[in-house]
């Protein structure tokens, strides 16, 4: 069985300790509708981020712990996702460009998600592209602009996870960065 997060762990330790139910911890959390504050509160183990402004105070009583053990856990939580998420971005992390525009976010936030407009923003190197001809590939592969954008002003090499460089169109340096440049990510739910 996988490690449990620290959320998940609470939990678990305390519900034991009182000995109860999953079923009984819905009824305390909300006896009107226990299976949605159920379902509320995976979403909230799972993440640590709560959607439901009081739950935090509701499962502290339930489980009879302060509600700083909760926020605690529900941080440690958060934490421990982002390290992991870092950890996969820096194992998969390949030497890339992207591209500055004259916006830098899409002027309709929703058609950039129908088209994936920021995805657009990226140029990837081949992977046999030696590290000193990626400004020459990305002045060969400039495009006059990206959808929702506007005009390409220049672009963006990551190099390594820590070390970026921003050029202008005639390949002239204009800024180090100490971390590489994200783009962002426009979901739609349907």
């Amino acid at each position: 069985m996988p490690d449990r997060n620290a959320l998940e762990q609470l939990l678990h330790d305390r519900m034991t300790a009182r000995e109860l139910s999953r079923g009984q911890l819905g009824q305390r959390l909300s006896p009107r509708n226990p299976s949605k504050a159920l379902r509320r509160l995976d979403a909230f183990v799972g993440d640590g981020r709560q959607r439901d402004g009081d739950l935090s105070a509701r499962l502290a009583s339930a489980l009879g712990v302060p509600i700083s053990a909760i926020n605690e856990a529900a941080k440690a939580t958060r934490d421990a996702i982002e390290t992991q998420a870092e950890a996969e971005y820096r194992a998969r992390f390949q030497p890339h460009a992207i591209w500055t525009t004259e916006r830098t976010r899409p002027s309709s936030i929703a058609i950039a998600g129908f088209i994936s407009a920021p995805a657009r923003r990226l140029l990837q190197f081949p992977e046999d592209l030696p590290r000193d001809e990626y400004i020459a590939y990305c002045l060969a592969h400039a495009p006059e602009g990206v959808p929702l954008f506007g005009s390409v002003t220049g672009f963006i090499i990551n190099y390594t996870p820590d070390h970026a460089v921003q050029y202008d169109l005639d390949g002239q340096a204009l800024e180090t960065f100490a971390s590489a440049k994200r783009v962002g990510v426009a979901l739609i739910r349907v």
